[in-house]
């Protein structure tokens, strides 16, 4: 766009401009700082005259809203050429920095956020504001995960006497079928929108991408559960009256998609495989759980040993991995990633039940112990690993855990604690098997002494020890014989010798 204002330049003797946000068609956003206070603000520069669009539309819809997801309108201002918006400045990144980075759970809450506002565009006084342009970059992120709703230059009210729309607009990919005249636009576009938008961010693809459809959601990303496909897919199709016909219809159907537990029954159909299943959880949130459930996956896949490792909680951090490393295989239900079998927390509810037989060790990784604890099956898992915090702060987690009900047939492992304070700890758990983790940095590898540990809690080494000294035993005492059969063959050739001399 022509005319774009120089950094340094201050407009109506106020707002000092530092630097361009954004570009569009009819506008540009800018960083500025109010002068008189010192706080940044956004300032959207929009022409006055552009045909037939009416780019006062935001202006007027704007200043009447008051909603924590819509940037707040704080200032206008004009000139001959231009309006002036001065608005909240809103820090963070736009959804499609996002893009096939966000996790299952990262999307449900977006999608509820954008329920919540689209909403309150919907019910607005006596009339619904319908958004028209909903996309991952008209929508910002920011550091605390809260979303914000920007650009509003195509909003308009709904009208009843109108059968469709006589202007397109809307971004090619995001875009309605109805916003380009065959129909109009209501409330079900933004719902197309937000479907699609969703869809881009799991997939990197839109209706601008070949095909130029939407394939089934799992066919483009395999781990994502069948029930959030489900909602996005009934969100983008064609036909408006096959979509969710309000925001509360599509917000109750994702509320009693994020809401559903896992079943207990999967998990005891491990233990019924007859398999050892070992739990890793910990006193509270964030103790590593993930990490030490990946390391013990490895320690006993050098053993030689099949391993399935399960994402128990919705921490969404396999699907993570999936993406990271190249050398990772797929598979319906679950991927491999060396020579381990990884089960996200999207899927290990739809896994093939048959294949668990084939496995010798399942870890779950249980995640918080609060939150395992209303699964409640773990409990019959054969062994339970629990981690425990070493810091000072974390200490106030263990005490209220040991002070409840500590379960001694768990192992106790206290993480990034100092032999010390370990010692103490120890003293006052007597008849509790503790361990201290040590220092691992690779969960794909693990150390000597890591390995020393663990052949101490599932006793390997004690086993191999018994085996090694029963060889030995049954060595020595095979000597033993052959000296004896030796001396009895000596002897009994003298006696020979001796009788044959005498005849």
């Amino acid at each position: 766009m022509e005319d774009t204002l120089l950094a340094g330049v201050v407009l109506f003797e106020r707002y000092k401009i530092i630097r361009p946000l954004g570009i569009g068609g009819t506008s540009i956003v800018y960083l500025a700082q109010n002068n008189k206070i010192g706080s940044l603000v956004a300032i959207k520069a929009i022409k006055k005259k552009d045909g037939d669009v009416d780019l006062l539309a935001e202006k007027n819809i704007l200043i009447e809203l008051r909603h924590p997801s819509i940037p707040i309108i704080m200032d206008i201002e004009e000139d001959e050429d231009r309006i002036y918006l001065i608005e909240e400045y809103v820090e963070g990144n736009v959804l499609e920095k996002f893009k096939n980075k966000l996790t299952e759970h990262e999307i449900i809450d977006i999608m509820l956020q954008l329920c919540d506002v689209l909403n309150y565009l919907h019910t607005f006084q006596d009339r619904p504001i319908i958004y028209r342009d909903l996309k991952p970059s008209n929508v910002i992120r920011m550091q605390n995960g809260h979303i914000k709703l920007i650009d509003f230059g195509i909003a308009k009210k709904y009208s009843h006497d109108t059968t469709q729309d006589t202007t397109q607009f809307g971004t090619r990919g995001y875009a309605a079928p109805e916003q380009f005249g065959f129909s109009k636009a209501d409330v079900r576009t933004d719902i197309f929108a937000l479907g699609v938008s969703m869809y881009y961010l799991l997939t990197g693809k839109n209706l601008s991408t070949p095909p130029y459809r939407l394939q089934p959601l799992r066919e483009e990303h395999p781990f994502i559960s069948s029930g959030l496909e489900q909602i996005i897919m009934k969100c983008v199709e064609t036909v408006q009256a096959k979509r969710y016909q309000s925001i509360v219809a599509l917000r109750d159907a994702i509320k009693s998609l994020s809401i559903q537990g896992h079943d207990n029954k999967d998990y005891e159909v491990f233990l019924e495989k007859g398999r050892k299943v070992i739990t890793v959880t910990g006193i509270s949130r964030s103790l590593g759980t993930t990490h030490v459930a990946i390391m013990l996956a490895h320690y006993f896949k050098e053993q030689g040993q099949k391993v399935a490792l399960i994402e128990w909680q919705p921490h969404h951090d396999f699907i993570k991995i999936y993406n990271m490393y190249k050398t990772i295989i797929e598979e319906k239900f679950y991927f491999i990633f060396n020579e381990i079998h990884f089960y996200s927390y999207q899927n290990h509810m739809s896994y093939d039940k048959s294949m668990t037989a084939n496995y010798d060790v399942i870890i779950v990784d249980g995640g918080g112990y609060d939150d395992l604890v209303q699964k409640g099956s773990y409990q019959k898992s054969h062994q339970v690993l629990m981690l425990c915090g070493g810091k000072d702060w974390e200490i106030d987690h263990f005490e209220e855990y040991y002070f409840g009900s500590p379960n001694k047939k768990y192992h106790y492992m206290f993480n990034f604690m100092d032999d010390v304070a370990f010692v103490e700890i120890k003293k006052s758990m007597t008849n509790f098997k503790c361990h201290q983790i040590p220092y691992n940095p690779s969960p794909y590898q693990v150390t000597e002494t890591t390995k020393k540990l663990l052949d101490g809690i599932f006793e390997v080494n004690n086993t191999k020890s018994i085996g090694l000294k029963r060889s030995k035993l049954e060595d020595v005492k095979n000597h033993i014989r052959s000296k004896i059969q030796t001396l009895k063959n000596s002897k009994i050739k003298e006696q020979c010798d001796c009788s044959d001399g005498s005849s």
